[in-house]
């Protein structure tokens, strides 16, 4: 057997007993329907290029046998609905290393085909204000936007975690920061903190939602940059509240595309 049936066959055992992605066809289908402008970015074959067996290293695709079978690989999508995925520096001229948790390919493959729904999804429910949504390479949880010529961050994070509790808003309230709750889904169990919080200029306000969902924490927040989050909490809830979206918030809940949030140490 050459390496090339070798490597597929490595890889359909990681995947094959396991559920897709919900498909991205609805979403690709709707961003045709829209009539506002956007940036139209150019088809990728692939989300980060072809894997060869001699570049992965067979012997590492399944790793140590915890008795946890990986999540499927994301189905194809329509080639329109990909977004090149963009690299953040942390440090200014430093670019960032590639695939930094040492992802096996098809957990990697996963893991960005979601965020480009994600992605796909937002840039249909956001406000017609934002002009662009991207995916960040190899953060699965980050996304940037565009709003007016100007880039901010956006995060959609469903990190699984021990902890489901939403903290309540501030009592008394502080000044920098703006709270309230509010029902998901029409139900009372179901319950969302908003808030803007004052970024470090003044009058510059970012944008957050926070819920609980099966075993994980949801975060939904767009940043401050030079101005405020071009997106307000309520219209992050009205997001949080499409039946799609909370579709990809299942999937990620139930095959975590985010390592487990680490408990806060006591007393340090």
């Amino acid at each position: 057997m050459d390496d090339t049936s070798l490597l597929k066959t490595a890889m359909d055992r990681t995947t094959e007993d396991l559920p897709p992605l919900p498909d991205l066809a609805p979403v690709a289908m709707a961003q045709g329907r829209r009539r506002r402008t956007r940036a139209r970015l150019a088809a990728v074959g692939g989300v980060f290029g072809t894997v060869t067996a001699a570049a992965l290293g067979l012997t590492s695709l399944p790793g140590p046998d915890t008795g946890v079978a990986m999540p499927a690989a994301p189905p194809a999508a329509s080639p329109s609905a990909y977004r090149t995925p963009v690299q953040v520096e942390e440090t200014p001229g430093v670019t960032p290393p590639d695939n930094p948790e040492g992802l096996p390919a098809a957990e990697r493959e996963r893991r960005a085909g979601f965020q480009q729904q994600v992605a796909a999804l937002l840039d249909e429910l956001l406000p017609a204000s934002v002009t662009d949504v991207r995916p960040v390479k190899d953060k699965v949880y980050a996304y940037r936007i565009t709003s007016a010529g100007t880039t901010f961050d956006l995060t959609l994070s469903v990190r699984p975690s021990d902890d489901l509790a939403v903290r309540p808003c501030p009592s008394p309230a502080d000044e920098r920061m703006r709270c309230e709750t509010a029902e998901l889904d029409g139900a009372k169990e179901q319950q969302a903190r908003l808030r803007s919080l004052m970024a470090e200029r003044p009058d510059t306000w970012t944008s957050w939602v926070d819920f609980s969902y099966g075993r994980s924490l949801v975060r939904l927040s767009v940043d401050a940059a030079e101005v405020s989050a071009p997106v307000t909490p309520e219209q992050l809830v009205a997001v949080a509240r499409d039946t799609r979206l909370m579709d990809l918030v299942r999937y990620a809940d139930e095959n975590p595309v985010e390592k487990k949030e680490t408990p806060p140490i006591q007393g340090g």
